[in-house]
């Protein structure tokens, strides 16, 4: 990746999975050796509640001591808390609150980089509402759609994103056709490259200066990669990725126990 002029590694790892975060570490050295920008942090898969929050917070403050010693380019305090959170013990708004405050005691800690956050989408108003306190990037997660629905409301998610706080102070990182599968939204490779191409113009034309393609590789049946299954490369990789006219960087965000290598476009 980094001989195709990528430069930047995300990857966002499970808190309360010690063997994947004992991985993710060893592949951050690696990937900061190699001259890597890495951007990382740590996430919850499991139920926010009131009780388990501080077990998370404590997580955030210690993988952002680990960030600051190991190099890493940027720390992000996690992606998409807000759908995580149970509802009735914690709140999405309350959530917002404690990584606003958290973010407060990381950036005593993280001093190498920026501090980031990834939200869910929906609640992108209710940062706009809020604002994103001590968060030096308020980033979100960008697909045309899934599951056979797809429309253009990513289109005013990257407009209302970057009009409430520029093009400095925010960013998408990960941006792809579909989140359920590119075959999903249309198995003519041609069409895919072309939708792409489009999403590029148009977070361009918003002044956003950067944004990071999910994924790199097919990981099972998550079909979202450059690289399909069979080892060859989708059109999209050089009608759309290779060809843009942008800086290349490579991020690597986890969802699953299978940690797979996505490719990213940082515009």
């Amino acid at each position: 990746m980094l001989a195709n002029g990528f430069t930047e590694v995300r990857h966002l790892v499970n808190y309360d999975n010690s063997g994947q975060v004992t991985a993710t570490k060893a592949a951050v050295v690696s990937w900061v050796a190699k001259g890597a920008k890495v951007v990382w942090g740590v996430t919850s898969n499991t139920t926010i509640t009131s009780t388990n929050w501080d077990d998370y917070r404590v997580a955030i403050l210690s993988a952002a001591q680990w960030a600051q010693d190991n190099g890493v380019y940027e720390f992000q305090l996690g992606n998409e808390e807000e759908h995580h959170v149970d509802g009735t013990t914690i709140t999405a708004t309350q959530l917002i609150t404690n990584l606003k405050s958290v973010a407060t005691e990381v950036q005593a800690i993280f001093t190498n980089g920026k501090i980031s956050y990834a939200c869910f989408d929906t609640y992108i108003p209710n940062w706009i509402s809020g604002g994103k306190g001590d968060i030096d990037l308020l980033a979100t997660n960008i697909y045309r759609g899934g599951g056979g629905w797809y429309g253009d409301d990513w289109k005013t998610i990257i407009t209302n994103l970057v009009n409430a706080f520029g093009s400095d102070g925010s960013y998408i990182t990960e941006f792809n056709l579909s989140w359920s599968s590119l075959d999903d939204y249309s198995v003519d490779e041609a069409v895919q490259a072309e939708a792409i191409t489009e999403m590029i113009e148009y977070i361009k034309a918003s002044g956003m200066t950067r944004a990071l393609y999910f994924a790199w590789i097919d990981d099972g049946d998550a079909l979202l990669g450059v690289v399909k299954a069979d080892g060859t490369y989708r059109l999209l990789w050089n009608q759309a990725l290779l060809n843009s006219g942008s800086v290349k960087s490579t991020t690597v965000p986890t969802k699953a126990t299978t940690v797979s290598l996505p490719g990213t476009i940082a515009l």
